[in-house]
């Protein structure tokens, strides 16, 4: 047998083509997005502009759309957005109790 079917890669090769960073395999799973979508809810991002503004400041560049993100793009902006403190409220969390406490009976 000739020699080439044993140099296991070792040459370099004219047919090698560069994979994208942005293909599918590095696009964010599934799983993610719904991580992503679920912090997001969380923070109190209703609108999309809010969304995008704040998923664009974690990753540093333009986004078209959550799916459109890396999958380390995608860990990092669910990390951000997992230990960032969350938006101020105008209201305490006393104040929009729903039932009346022991205190307020007296």
């Amino acid at each position: 047998m000739p020699d080439e079917l044993f140099s296991f890669g070792d040459e370099p090769s004219d047919a090698v083509e560069p994979v994208e960073e942005t293909s599918s395999a590095a696009r964010a799973a599934g799983w993610q997005v719904d991580l992503l979508r679920g912090l997001l809810d969380a923070r109190g991002y209703s609108s999309m502009t809010d969304r995008q503004r704040a998923i664009e400041a974690v990753v540093g560049r333009p986004v078209e759309s959550l799916r459109a993100l890396t999958r380390g793009e995608a860990l990092l902006a669910a990390e951000e957005l997992g230990t960032s403190a969350p938006p101020r409220r105008s209201t305490s969390t006393w104040d929009d109790r729903d039932e009346n406490t022991w205190i307020d009976r007296l």
